[in-house]
């Protein structure tokens, strides 16, 4: 492994499942060294106190250490001191240094990637203490390695004496030790760092600032963020349209990937680009803070914080116990249910009827979340809870209703409902009442709320039930999209038919059945349907640390609007991106492929864990619709209008009617 790779290793805290609480800047600089470490180690650099020399200007064929080596031989005869090239490396390549490092801990079987850019020691290394084969040599862990050499008589080889000057040189060697070993250890720390002339420059750069040299930062003065205003929003034809995500992608086509709007009463920063999204789940974990949006919301349903809302190792920890539960898996385990779940639901659109399309889609997708995740029947309280979760949005996230609209006799009744829908979720899940029954996520958030109810109170254990069925509703309204699509491009929709009647023909498919070529048009619609619609078009965050971009200065405390959907509306990544067009998925064009573009379940940490499940869900509703009926746009020439608030929908005017039944729900 290179030093970066073991640095990262070392680093990584797994119950955050990122690294420990290391100012960037000190891993930026750690990274830097243990480039130079790998470059002096192959008798490609040598150093001393004052000067840092190339010795061989031929490249490693390594993409984690060629750049630096390159930069170095581009410096000819000047010669400048390992702590100058820390500092210059950390600016320049640390932040590539660090992506590299993670593609190959990847790649070689000793990390696991998780949703959202948390990481994870793969179990095959946790249980057995030693990393997967690489070049025919088995090496051991290496905390368990550095942890004995510190803590008994063992002699390091040089490798081991580099690896604990950079763990030391940035702070990290309270991840590996507890304080009572820190304190027991630390002479032998202090002797191995000062024994490598390297490791003693990444110290002197680490401990001279906490932030880079002036001298090496980009000069150049400030710019100020480019403003649109209230005028501006009323001319934008997406708005005037309701479709967010393209009135974001409109504006920055105008003003660049970073912009601000001010109204009357609130100034929020903009984040629209596929680069920028990728910076967000870089570093958003560091810069960006959730729950300051959501804290009203959370309270009106008597919770102090929520999945939604949670950052660092709270997140990970909650996302981890609901993975299972939320997983693609689920469906295909229980195929049968979600069969029975549809066609019921179904089995009210009768021949002739004509039926509102979110209402009814929501009515799909709810009762199937209902019954897979919660174990309960849709009727106690799901449309209740649909009502009172919009309009809480409206008062508490968006402002633009009064607390007083909460508070009418309508709305307290229908709390009631669904305080009753919490108790039915817990009663339905007692040890007997589950006995021989799938587990599902209740399940799995009621054994986390036993193990550590200071962790998951039952205080805060109510709404975490409620956020499964709220994303019920979501799902619904992005279903309801895909449906007017299926009808406003009819050769589309036959395709669909011709999937369906394929896997359908022989009977109710299998989960063996479900291949990629077997489902590819549904799949394939989902998708479209996700990048042109999607429900949710952006998060809002607080900046809790400023930070820059462009040249462009954004202060602490600053509202944020990561605009993750608005790079489907560019044309460098999406041809004709107003178009609803299923071959863009497919070879050569695979245009959801473009890194940062194709994000329909958000960026960074709180990417949606349920984005799998929720795009077989999709395809799964449609050819089942496709399967048992033709419907029919209501009015024929319908063209679809939307919704924007509190989240993106077709407005209630979509409507569709059951033409014929083309066979028989069972």
């Amino acid at each position: 492994m290179t030093f970066a790779e073991e640095l990262i290793l070392l680093l990584l805290d797994e119950s955050t499942g990122y690294f420990a609480p290391v100012p960037e800047w000190r891993m930026s600089c750690a990274l830097a060294g243990g480039v130079l470490l790998d470059l002096s180690l192959k008798n490609r650099i040598d150093s001393d106190l004052e000067t840092l020399s190339l010795l061989d200007a031929a490249p490693l064929g390594d993409d984690i250490l060629d750049p630096t080596l390159l930069e170095i031989a581009s410096e000819g005869e000047v010669r400048h001191s390992p702590q100058y090239w820390v500092e210059r490396i950390a600016i320049k390549h640390a932040s590539a240094v660090s992506d590299l490092a993670f593609e190959r801990l990847t790649k070689h079987g000793i990390l696991d990637a998780h949703s959202g850019g948390f990481w994870s020691l793969s179990s095959k290394v946790s249980r057995r203490g030693h990393y997967p084969l690489r070049d025919g040599v088995a090496t051991e862990e290496i905390k368990t390695r550095i942890a004995r050499i510190l803590l008994t008589d063992e002699l390091p080889d040089p490798r081991d004496l580099a690896i604990i000057g950079l763990l030391h040189s940035c702070g990290g060697m309270r991840v590996l030790l507890e304080p009572e070993e820190l304190e027991e250890a630390m002479p032998r720390i202090e002797l191995f760092s000062n024994m490598d002339v390297i490791g003693r420059g990444i110290r002197s750069a680490v401990q001279s600032s906490y932030r880079p040299p002036e001298s090496l930062r980009a000069t150049g003065r400030r710019r100020e963020l480019p403003s649109i205003g209230l005028i501006d929003m009323i001319r934008s034809p997406a708005l005037r349209e309701g479709h967010l995500s393209k009135f974001f992608a409109e504006q920055a086509r105008k003003h660049g990937q970073i912009y601000q709007i001010k109204v009357p009463g609130r100034k929020m920063v903009v984040l629209a680009s596929a680069e920028m999204n990728l910076w967000t789940g870089k570093r958003g974990r560091t810069i960006l803070r959730t729950r300051d949006y959501l804290e009203a919301l959370q309270q009106e349903w008597g919770a102090s914080r929520s999945v939604a809302s949670m950052d660092g190792a709270e997140h990970f920890r909650i996302r981890k116990a609901m993975r299972d539960g939320v997983s693609r898996s689920v469906l295909l385990d229980r195929l049968d249910d979600f069969y029975a779940f549809a066609r019921q639901t179904m089995g009210d659109w009768t021949d002739g009827k004509t039926l509102g399309g979110e209402v009814e889609s929501q009515r799909l997708a709810g009762r199937q979340i209902a019954e897979m995740m919660c174990g309960i029947d849709p009727s106690q309280g799901l449309h209740e809870l649909r009502i009172f979760e919009y309009r809480a949005l409206l008062v508490h996230v968006f402002g633009v209703l009064p607390q007083i609209f909460l508070r009418t006799p309508r709305m307290k009744r229908y709390r009631q409902k669904i305080s009753q829908l919490y108790a039915n979720i817990h009663a339905s899940h007692s040890a007997a009442q589950r006995e021989g029954k799938p587990r599902d996520l209740a399940d799995d958030l009621l054994e986390l709320h036993h193990s550590d109810p200071q962790f998951l109170p039952e205080t805060d254990l109510g709404f975490a039930f409620v956020a499964a069925l709220i994303a019920g509703h979501y799902v619904g309204s992005a279903t309801a999209f895909a449906i007017y699509e299926m009808l406003a491009n009819p050769e589309l929709g036959a395709l669909l038919v011709a999937e369906a009647d394929a896997l359908f023909d022989g009977g109710d498919p299998t989960a063996e059945d479900f291949t990629p070529e077997a489902m590819d048009v549904a799949w394939r619609f989902a998708m479209e349907t996700l990048r042109l619609h999607p429900v949710i078009p952006v998060h809002r965050r607080t900046a809790m640390n400023s930070f820059e971009v462009d040249g462009m200065e954004v202060p602490a405390y600053s509202t944020v609007l990561v605009a993750y959907t608005a790079p489907h509306f560019f044309e460098e990544h999406f041809k004709a991106p107003e178009k609803f067009d299923i071959e863009r998925y497919l070879p050569p064009r695979e245009e959801h492929k473009q890194t940062g573009a194709f994000q329909p379940f958000g960026t960074g940490t709180h990417t949606c864990g349920g984005r799998r499940w929720t795009e077989f869900q999709m395809a799964l509703n449609l050819l089942l619709i496709a399967r048992h009926l033709e419907l029919e746009m209501v009015p024929a020439n319908y063209r679809l209008k939307n919704s924007p608030l509190p989240k993106m929908s077709p407005a209630k005017s979509f409507k569709f009617r059951v033409k014929r039944v083309r066979h028989p729900l069972p």
